[in-house]
């Protein structure tokens, strides 16, 4: 309901939530036929994130005495006013996306490694939607109306369902 309706229910108490962007983590992805796949399309960028390796780091995260409620920001002025986003959405929809198509086109295509065989990644529409947003905004922030190869690095990281489908995109 946080997702799709900006609605959190606790109890039946509810509490309508501004909510502009949403960030999770997870220590697993979901595995496939536990009925999780709407769930797991609405998280846009996806980011596989490893354990710290090199143990001079890994002693630097047992040393930081911070926490998670430690962050505030320190300068209001350069908090988003809703008025502002309101007129920066309205803005970023009139960027072009036609590298989106082609590159939906070519998703229906990938050579499977080592054999003849052509494989299709599926994204669903609901994504693309998202996607075209995230290409958009980059565009935007970057004072052009047409998307180009730099708005396109993120793209990446939203094109795969699967780990092994990463190295296919």
């Amino acid at each position: 309901t946080v997702i799709n309706e900006k609605l959190f229910r606790n109890g039946n108490r509810e509490l309508s939530l501004p909510l502009k962007l949403l960030v999770a983590a997870s220590n697993e992805l979901p595995a496939r036929g536990e009925g999780l796949e709407a769930l797991w399309d609405r998280f846009l960028l996806r980011l596989e994130c490893q354990p710290i390796k090199q143990e001079a780091h890994f002693l630097d995260l047992l040393q930081n005495t911070s926490t998670d409620t430690d962050f505030h920001l320190s300068d209001e002025s350069i908090a988003i006013r809703n008025e502002e986003y309101a007129q920066w959405s309205h803005q970023i929809n009139d960027t072009a996306l036609q590298c989106l198509v082609d590159i939906r086109r070519a998703l229906h295509a990938i050579a499977v490694e080592g054999t003849d065989e052509r494989r299709d990644i599926y994204i669903s529409d609901r994504r693309w939607k998202k996607i075209a947003r995230l290409v958009r905004t980059s565009a935007f922030m970057h004072d052009r109306k047409e998307a180009s190869l730099a708005d396109l690095l993120p793209v990446y990281h939203c094109l795969w369902q699967e780990p092994d489908e990463r190295d296919s995109v």
